[in-house]
């Protein structure tokens, strides 16, 4: 008795003081009281009352692919679990009591979301928005690490430039062999003008990690700009990052899928059967 809860222990106390049984049925215990002949269902008042539930239940958030892997393993529920990824949420569901082998319950589960890194989320967020000249250099210094190869390299020297300038007054650009734009511009220090050239490069390249606990991914984008009244203003547009997402969660899906598991007999295939939906 002093297992039970209170509530429970109260009910119990109850029913042996009218003398009622309560019947089993199907692993269920039920109880039919007078005078009214309410029934009463005692299956989940006793297991809860049990050192452990009578099945497995609820649903687990992992915050790594290798961690669910880790519990897929463990739950050893090939048999009658699928794997759902679905790639509009970002999500891996395995659920364990599936329909595979019958009925099932489908309450016991394994999530993993793949949630973007706050770096990407940055470069994503100001994806097309456009920037003053303080503004993009601020940005571009304070992402720097995100920058990669030579093109970024030169563009950090724009944002350095722009931001170490005063007076300065963008007058017209052009074209060069090389692809960049030259922008011609007149700063103007102690009151002495002189004219002089910034190099800005057409494209640059980032290297992020997409996801948290994900490896890293190249990402291009275009750099654009427009001259008004003496100032520049700039913006970039990634090169159809969508796809890049897209590319980074198959990479989890396809790690799911070929996912081993050490045997007495050498590595095995973890064997769960993965289906691109909803779960």
């Amino acid at each position: 008795m002093d297992a039970l809860n209170a509530p429970t222990a109260q009910l119990v106390r109850d029913i042996t003081t009218i003398g009622l049984e309560p019947k089993a049925i199907a692993g269920t215990t039920h109880l039919v009281v007078p005078p009214q002949f309410q029934h009463i269902d005692l299956t989940s008042k006793i297991e809860q009352a049990q050192i452990v539930p009578n099945r497995l239940r609820g649903t687990i958030a992992l915050g790594s692919l290798e961690s669910l892997l880790t519990y897929l393993a463990d739950q050893n529920a090939q048999a009658t679990g699928y794997v759902y990824a679905d790639p509009d949420a970002r999500t891996i569901t395995a659920v364990f009591n599936d329909t595979k082998a019958g009925p099932g319950w489908r309450d016991h589960r394994a999530v993993f979301a793949a949630v973007l890194t706050p770096e990407a989320k940055r470069w994503l967020d100001k994806d097309g928005e456009v920037f003053s000249q303080t503004e993009f250099a601020e940005f571009i210094e304070d992402n720097m690490a995100d920058l990669h190869g030579d093109d970024a390299d030169k563009l950090l020297t724009v944002a350095t430039t722009i931001a170490a300038s005063s007076g300065i007054n963008f007058s017209s650009a052009k074209r060069l062999q090389d692809g960049q734009t030259q922008l011609t511009y007149v700063e103007t220090v102690n009151a002495t003008a002189g004219e002089s050239g910034l190099s800005i490069p057409k494209t640059f390249t980032l290297g992020l990690r997409l996801f948290k606990n994900g490896g890293g991914y190249k990402l291009t984008a275009r750099l654009k700009y427009r001259l008004n009244s003496g100032a520049v203003k700039f913006h970039y547009e990634l090169e159809r990052p969508e796809n890049a997402i897209e590319d980074a969660f198959t990479g989890y899906v396809e790690q799911v899928r070929s996912a081993t598991v050490n045997t007495a007999e050498g590595p095995a295939a973890l064997g769960y059967t993965v289906l691109i939906g909803k779960a």
